[in-house]
């Protein structure tokens, strides 16, 4: 069996429909299909029941997102795994049969492009890098629907972190992409549509996502933990205003002159 597709939920019966919908569509069909629900109460447990397509589904209270993920990688059989949430879709039915050849089991995580989308009927497709780098986790990570993960990795290093809310698989990704050196590969193609309404993208949860993402820098790279407060701040659209302006000689010139007319007037730097 060379891919698993997990799909996680918990009385999302509309969504789950148009999941079910996208996976029955593709092309190349000869994959396993594993369902984790939480115990619905909306009707998606019959539904899920009545989807001959499934390999294997439970419908169980479970303790959150990722508790029911490590449920599906327990469970599942394939070389690879995708995860395709309630909600979430291909961008396509070929694109597991495009996806497929790059199997050769050399490669630890092969990832593609995204369409994030919302209900308003909003799309922006989210291009990924080629080349990954410590500084590319550090403000952005790979999608989650739009990886396919080697099995083997949840065993060899661990499964997704159940005390964390949004960010267990970012944890998964920079562990060992950035700490164990995995191979991975960019396949320049759109995997999926992306909801962007979901949990890990709702500004409610932002607090979540810094004290996760901190936790994990400071478990894994405690001496990148300062850099990661400075990087924080080079996001800042001023600092990005300043690195544009950079670019133009005269009016560089400029600001740096009155940056130092200003530091005359201000206490002297301290170096640490």
């Amino acid at each position: 069996m060379k891919l698993s597709i997990i799909t996680i939920n918990y009385n999302n019966k509309p969504g789950l429909i148009k999941t079910f919908e996208s996976v029955k569509s593709q092309s190349w069909n000869e994959f396993e299909y594993i369902v984790i629900d939480g115990g619905s109460t909306d009707g998606s447990k019959e539904l899920i029941e009545n989807n001959s397509q499934i390999s294997y589904w439970v419908s169980e209270k479970d303790s959150g997102v990722y508790n029911a993920l490590n449920k599906g990688i327990k469970a599942a059989n394939g070389d690879y795994l995708i995860f395709m949430n309630s909600g979430d879709s291909f961008y396509n039915s070929d694109v597991l049969k495009n996806v497929i050849p790059n199997f050769t089991g050399e490669i630890s995580v092969l990832y593609g492009n995204s369409m994030y989308c919302k209900e308003d009927g909003y799309q922006r497709e989210e291009v990924f890098p080629k080349k990954l780098s410590f500084s590319f986790f550090y403000t952005s990570g790979i999608n989650h629907q739009a990886a396919f993960i080697k099995r083997d990795l949840f065993f060899k290093y661990f499964l997704y972190n159940e005390q964390y809310k949004i960010f267990a698989d970012w944890e998964l990704f920079v562990y060992a992409i950035c700490a164990k050196n995995e191979p991975y590969l960019h396949l320049n193609q759109i995997i999926c549509y992306y909801d962007f309404t979901g949990m890990s993208s709702n500004m409610e949860t932002y607090h979540k996502y810094l004290f996760e993402k901190k936790a994990t820098i400071e478990k894994y790279f405690p001496l990148f933990a300062e850099d990661y407060i400075l990087i924080d701040e080079f996001q800042h659209k001023r600092m990005k205003d300043l690195v544009y302006i950079k670019q133009f000689k005269f009016p560089w010139f400029i600001l740096k002159s009155v940056s130092k007319l200003i530091l005359i007037f201000l206490p002297k730097k301290k170096n640490n």
